[in-house]
């Protein structure tokens, strides 16, 4: 099953702005007309019901956006890049690493058609127009496009259903999804035949709601033995859980507990779902006392054995051959399952412990200086932009930059740094002696 996947996305480079000067006949004094480069495409991310795993992702993990146009003369600007649009099935969870190596959540997409900008496509360069001011009539300037970023994100699917079906291998998990809806998982009489959650869509009355079989879990699924990972994680989208245990088990205790124990050791908050039991194979246990021993044993495993925990529930004797007792267990889920969207307050429990979600941040400009004895390196992207395009060795071209750098408060940063004659300053890969 492909529920996990990792790329890698950048964003397309913004084009480069255009130096260039109006020429015709009779308009022997042209002014300046370079266009503006063009937007670099956005890596955009979308949810989509067509797409139910990540296997697009298994062979090709690297994704980028097209580059932003070059701007030209007579005032046209380059075309914007196209964008890259990945789609993935609902439910699938985006992680990206800050700056101290910690995994936050970039995305998460529920609901159909979600979208989400991945990363936003660099800026185009300004033509020569756009430096065009009173003082300067002939701007010989113009800026070269924003450079992007290559970033690395996880992809992780979780299962979007209302109840989960949990038990060990064998208890018949996936027998009860056949009978109660018309999903068609693997049926055999060997364990983990169902290797991937699968979903149906059970109708009871005028209600309806889609259940999962979680396949089944083993000791030590928290730390990943067999699939337990990959199944425990789709456990943490539903409301509710149904804990299907095998009636002809010689120990049903001892095979509730050891779930209940990795659902712990995996996501405490699993346990905060509301839970019915229901035990599979009735028609294979022997009388009605047996019943009501296995119905006293797990009604304590519920609530201790007291009054409240017997009310918290009764436990449901199922058949998957027959059919019977299913109907019912579909009514109290449906039942429950409304009950617990209308009061809909169950996240607020959860904010403590969620990852930060990181949003695209609004380019702000930041002109910081940097000194290391006589020189002063500048970190700002209009400035570096703006230098990258200069042929600086042209002393007009030099006034005009230093105007502009002026003009983005780089200059006043350098006299605030202690700039003096003699030093370098290096914006980018350029220099200069400052004089």
């Amino acid at each position: 099953m492909i529920d996990t996947a990792n790329i890698s996305i950048r964003a397309g480079n913004g084009g480069e702005g255009c130096v260039s000067f109006r020429r015709e006949k009779y308009v022997p004094l042209g002014g300046p007309d370079g266009g503006d480069g063009g937007k670099g495409g956005d890596v955009i991310i979308v949810a989509s019901e067509g797409h139910h795993m990540l296997t697009a992702f298994r062979f090709i993990r690297r994704f980028k956006a097209g580059d932003g146009g070059n701007g030209r003369g007579r005032l046209k600007s380059g075309k914007s890049g196209k964008d890259c649009i990945l789609e993935v099935p609902v439910g699938t969870i985006i992680k990206e690493q800050d700056e101290r190596g910690k995994e936050a959540i970039v995305a998460d997409l529920k609901e159909n058609g979600a979208k989400f900008v991945l990363a936003v496509g660099g800026e185009g360069g300004k033509g020569n127009k756009k430096f065009a001011r009173s003082e300067n009539r002939t701007p010989l300037l113009a800026e070269d496009g924003e450079e992007t970023s290559e970033k690395n994100l996880s992809l992780e699917l979780q299962v979007l259903a209302d109840v989960g079906i949990i038990g060990k291998p064998s208890v018949g998990k996936s027998s009860i999804l056949r009978t109660c809806s018309r999903a068609r998982p693997a049926v055999a009489d060997y364990p983990f035949t169902t290797l991937e959650p699968v979903l149906g869509l059970v109708d009871v009355g005028y209600k309806t709601f889609v259940i999962a079989e979680i396949p089944g879990l083993i000791e030590g699924a928290h730390k990943g033995s067999g699939l337990g990972h990959e199944f425990l994680r789709h456990a943490k989208r539903t409301e509710g859980i149904v804990h299907l245990l095998d009636g002809t088990s010689d120990d049903l205790t001892r095979d509730y507990n050891q779930i209940k124990e990795e659902m712990l050791m995996y996501d405490k908050h699993l346990l905060d779902k509301w839970e019915v039991i229901a035990v599979n194979k009735v028609d294979m246990v022997a009388n009605e006392n047996q019943k009501q021993e296995i119905e006293k044993e797990l009604l304590c495993l519920l609530g201790g054995g007291s009054e409240e925990g017997k009310n918290r529930g009764k436990i449901h004797f199922v058949s998957a051959v027959s059919g019977e007792g299913v109907n019912e267990l579909m009514q109290e889920l449906a039942s429950t399952l409304t009950e617990t969207l209308s009061q809909k307050e169950i996240s607020a429990k959860r904010t403590e412990n969620n990852p930060p979600v990181i949003t695209p941040k609004p380019r702000m400009e930041k002109v910081e200086v940097i000194r290391q004895n006589k020189l002063f390196l500048v970190n700002s992207s209009k400035a570096e932009r703006i230098v990258r395009k200069a042929k600086t060795e042209d002393k007009i071209i030099l006034a005009q930059v230093m105007n502009e750098l002026k003009r983005l408060g780089v200059i006043r940063a350098l006299e605030r740094a202690g700039i003096g004659s003699g030093s370098t300053v290096r914006i980018g890969s350029w220099e200069m002696e400052w004089e």
